[in-house]
């Protein structure tokens, strides 16, 4: 039976439908949530780990991230969508971080270089074995 639970989603408080047994889907957010995460009413996405600590100052008006290279750079941020500000990036601390596939790697308030494992789309599962009735599948991992 499929019930209704009203302002059950932890994110944006829309709400949810499902079962015990399917879970419950927020149309709103699109996102599927077990009973446990409806009941507590959190959420964690994902877990972020510090890589490296630098403890980067930031100055206004600029982004900061980790280049191709594996080193912190940062690039002067447009004021509005004519203005498209500047294209060329500088490097701010060189790290040569050797970057690991499946992960977005970011500077975080902190100035110091995080990582947090991406989502890759809602049946994105690389190289794990899938049960789909009574046969095992393997997914191929995608290439990106």
């Amino acid at each position: 039976m499929i019930a209704t639970i009203k302002h059950g989603c932890p994110i944006c408080r829309s709400d949810v439908k499902g079962d015990k047994k399917n879970k419950y889907f927020c149309k709103k957010c699109n996102i599927l949530y077990d009973e446990d995460h409806i009941r507590k009413g959190k959420v964690v996405i994902s877990q972020s780990e510090k890589v490296e600590t630098l403890k980067v100052e930031r100055e206004k008006g600029y982004l900061y991230f980790i280049d191709k290279q594996g080193d912190v750079s940062r690039v002067k941020r447009a004021k509005s969508r004519a203005d498209k500000g500047a294209k060329i990036h500088e490097k701010v601390k060189e790290v040569g971080l050797k970057k690991e596939k499946g992960y977005l790697y970011y500077l975080d308030s902190e100035g110091d270089v995080s990582r947090s494992p991406m989502n890759r789309g809602k049946n994105y599962t690389p190289n794990k074995e899938v049960l789909v009735g009574t046969e095992t599948l393997t997914e191929k991992k995608h290439d990106s």
